[in-house]
C-alpha cells in the first residue's frame, strides 16, 4: 500500500500523543490506509453464499472474527463486484458496523427504532438487516441531500421496514423509541485514514464547534427513548471535548445510565475519566474508544446508555 502524503499536523501529535498506549503505533496507524471491508446484506445473500462466489471470482478475502457477516478484502476492490451491485453486499468500514452490532440483542424486541442521523444508510441498513425487516425503522438526516443516498441505500438492500424523516434532530417530534443510535456529526478526525485530506483542513476549532451541537443532540436523543430503552452515542473523533465530555454533560443533565461494551474479539480501551486539566464522571469509564492500531480500523468512540 502507498501511504498518503498528508502529515500528521503537530498540534495532532501533541494534543493526542498521551491519549492511547502506544503513540508511535496510534500515529503510524493514522498513515496507514485502510483496508476495504464490507458486511453481508443478509437481505439479500448468506455469507456462505458470498465467499462462494467470491472464491469463484479468485477474490482474496478474510472472515473478520468478531462478526460474522463481515469481510476484509485488504486491497481489492468491492465496487465492481456484482454483489456489490445487486445490494449482497455493503461497502462499509469495520468501526461503522460497531454501533448496530452492540444493540443487536436489543433489536429482537424493539417495535420502533430511530436512526438520528442516518445518511447515507450504512447503520440503518445494518440494523434492518438483524430486524430481518420486522418492526419499523425511522432513518432521519438533516441534509436533504444526503438522503438521496440514504433512499437509494434503503432500496438496494431490500431493507423495507425503513421509514425517512427529515428533521433537524433538535426539532423531532415527540415520539418515544426502544433503541437509538444517534451517530453525531463529528470532526471526523478517526476517518482520516480513508480520507486523508482530513489532516489538511484539521484545527481544534473544528472540534469545539462540533462539541456545541452534540451535546444538543445527545440530551434530545435521550429524551426521545423510551423508558428502559438503549441509546448507543457514537462518533469516529478521538476528541475527548466530543465524546468523554458529551457524556458528562448528560449525566449532569438526565438521569442517565451508562453500561458496559463488550465484543468478543474485539479490543477496546476504556473512555477517560480525566484529560489534561479535565475531570470527568466515573461513571464514563464504561463507555469505549477504538483506536486504529488495535483492530486495524478507523477511530471511533461508542456509549451504550440505558433511560
Amino acid at each position: 500500500m502507498i501511504k498518503p502524503k498528508v502529515p500528521i499536523p503537530a498540534e495532532f501529535r501533541e494534543r493526542y500523543q498521551s491519549l492511547s498506549d502506544d503513540p508511535e503505533a496510534f500515529f503510524e496507524s493514522l498513515i496507514t490506509p485502510l483496508p476495504r471491508t464490507c458486511r453481508v446484506n443478509t437481505h439479500k445473500a448468506s455469507i456462505d453464499e458470498v465467499c462462494a462466489r467470491f472464491d469463484s471470482y479468485g477474490l482474496e478475502y478474510e472472515r473478520v472474527p468478531w462478526y460474522d457477516e463481515a469481510l476484509t478484502t485488504g486491497d481489492q476492490p468491492l465496487g465492481s463486484t456484482f454483489e456489490h451491485f445487486c445490494g449482497s453486499i455493503y461497502i462499509q468500514d469495520l468501526a461503522s458496523m460497531l454501533p448496530p452490532l452492540v444493540v443487536r440483542e436489543d433489536l429482537q424486541d424493539a417495535e420502533l427504532v430511530l436512526d438520528a442521523c442516518a445518511a447515507p444508510g450504512s447503520k440503518a441498513t445494518q440494523l434492518s438487516a438483524f430486524m430481518q425487516n420486522c418492526g419499523t425503522i425511522i432513518a432521519n438526516d438533516i441534509d436533504h441531500q444526503r438522503i438521496k443516498a440514504l433512499k437509494f441505500n434503503m432500496e438496494k438492500t431490500g431493507s423495507v421496514n425503513i421509514a425517512i424523516t427529515n428533521y433537524d434532530l433538535r426539532d423531532f417530534p415527540d415520539i418515544r423509541f426502544d433503541v437509538i443510535l444517534l451517530d453525531a456529526p463529528c470532526s471526523a478526525e478517526g476517518t482520516v485514514r480513508k480520507v486523508p485530506g482530513v489532516f489538511k483542513w484539521w484545527h481544534p476549532r473544528h472540534v469545539y464547534s462540533a462539541a456545541g451541537i452534540q451535546r444538543q443532540l445527545l440530551v434530545k436523543a435521550f429524551d426521545l427513548l423510551a423508558d428502559g430503552g438503549v441509546l448507543i452515542y457514537s462518533t469516529c473523533t478521538f476528541a475527548p471535548e466530543e465524546n468523554e465530555a458529551i457524556l458528562h454533560h448528560l449525566l449532569q443533565e438526565r438521569d442517565a445510565h451508562l453500561q458496559p461494551i463488550e465484543i468478543d474479539g474485539f479490543q477496546t480501551t476504556p473512555a477517560m475519566t480525566h484529560y489534561r486539566d479535565t475531570e470527568f464522571d466515573l461513571r464514563i469509564s464504561a463507555a469505549v474508544r477504538v483506536f486504529p492500531h488495535h483492530n486495524d480500523t478507523g477511530g471511533f468512540f461508542m456509549a451504550r446508555i440505558r433511560k
